[in-house]
């Protein structure tokens, strides 16, 4: 399990992933990250890696409905239901596409530059919008645009000047 808390600096922690778990952990972090503070999300995040079998996609792709029922029980999770049915269902489509590309790492890769990427997370995984997909993709170290740059293009707040 990763610390995603922010830097001072506000810019995301970044991580260099080195298994399928670390890159569906991002995605799962982004998917609860989407319309919520850090701060409320990190502090569920222990419990969310324990509900999420610390985020093998293999193991939470093959969920059902019972454990999506379970973990909207779980007092501990944050409880969006429509997150937490998501992440079982983000979990089959990261395995389909790591199959058949040989690592989810090499189908991010074969996707193309930043905007296809984006447009790629965004198409194939549930509660990833452009601001998840932006916020993943800094966060595994890949080539993303200035942040001021990106935000201002699509009418995004931007933090203070530091």
């Amino acid at each position: 399990m990763h610390d995603f808390t922010p830097h001072e600096s506000g810019a995301p922690r970044q991580i260099a992933p080195t298994s399928p778990a670390d890159y569906f952990e991002v995605l799962t972090r982004a998917v609860f990250n989407a319309g919520m503070s850090w701060r409320v999300v990190q502090a569920h995040w222990s419990a969310i890696a324990a509900a999420f079998d610390g985020f093998d996609p293999h193991t939470v792709a093959g969920y059902d409905e019972h454990d999506v029922a379970r973990l909207i029980a779980d007092d501990q999770l944050i409880q969006s239901r429509g997150k937490l049915a998501a992440i079982p269902v983000n979990a089959r489509t990261f395995v389909e596409l790591a199959d058949r590309h040989g690592g989810f790492a090499a189908w991010l890769s074969a996707v193309g530059d930043y905007d296809a990427r984006e447009r790629a997370l965004c198409k194939h995984f549930s509660y990833i919008g452009e601001f998840g997909a932006y916020w993943a993709q800094y966060t595994w170290k890949m080539d993303v645009p200035d942040y001021r740059l990106w935000a201002e293009e699509r009418g995004r707040p931007l933090p203070p000047q530091s």
